[in-house]
């Protein structure tokens, strides 16, 4: 008899490991579930990020491309706005407003096509890449008022080219700062400014 009371006794031990060790494999499966969406969430954030880089350097390349052009072919044009190009020959304003375009700021879209005509306000479907991307950009030249500057008397901020130089010898570039602004998928706004001289 004694045998067969044993033999009951340990059917309710089986069952109660079997238990353990299925909440045991239960939450690790939900720790590897937790642990691939981490994961996937970092990989998209990384891809969201160098997209937004490689958007955001497009559009710098032709804003870029656009002032450099100017000012070899007709740098006099450098003097005034120019709205179809988003130029402004002061930086009386900061044209980001949190994540907001600021008002009366002449944003143009970068053409993500072949050639640097940048796109009016009116046509943001066709800035959109092939990647979901749009930009847009704005070029500030860094003067208090419009006109022609010189070194002297100026009222721009300027780059000493050799720092080393006397006052008389040294050559001074005027200072450029193009603000791109990107709108990516997922409803991403990312701003972007780099100082050109």
């Amino acid at each position: 008899m004694p045998p067969k009371a044993l033999k009951h006794k340990q059917k309710g031990l089986v069952l109660l490991i079997s238990l353990i060790v299925l909440v045991v494999m239960t939450l690790a499966a939900i720790a590897l579930v937790r642990s691939m969406m981490t994961s996937n969430q970092v990989a998209n954030n990384l891809a969201l990020r160098q997209g937004t880089t490689a958007a955001a350097d497009a559009a710098l390349e032709k804003a870029r491309f656009w002032l450099v052009d100017r000012s070899l072919q007709a740098p006099a044009e450098l003097n005034n706005a120019s709205n179809a190009n988003g130029y402004s020959p002061t930086n009386a304003i900061n044209p980001i407003n949190g994540n907001a375009w600021r008002a009366n700021v002449n944003w143009v879209w970068a053409n993500p096509n072949a050639g640097n005509a940048p796109l009016p306000q009116a046509k943001a479907n066709e800035a959109l890449n092939e990647n979901g991307y749009r930009a847009a950009y704005f070029i500030q030249r860094s003067c208090a008022t419009a006109g022609q500057k010189t070194p002297n008397r100026s009222a721009c901020d300027l780059q000493k080219m050799s720092p080393n130089e006397p006052e008389g010898n040294s050559e001074y570039q005027m200072i450029y700062k193009i603000t791109v602004r990107i709108e990516g998928p997922k409803n991403t706004v990312s701003f972007y400014q780099s100082t050109l001289y």
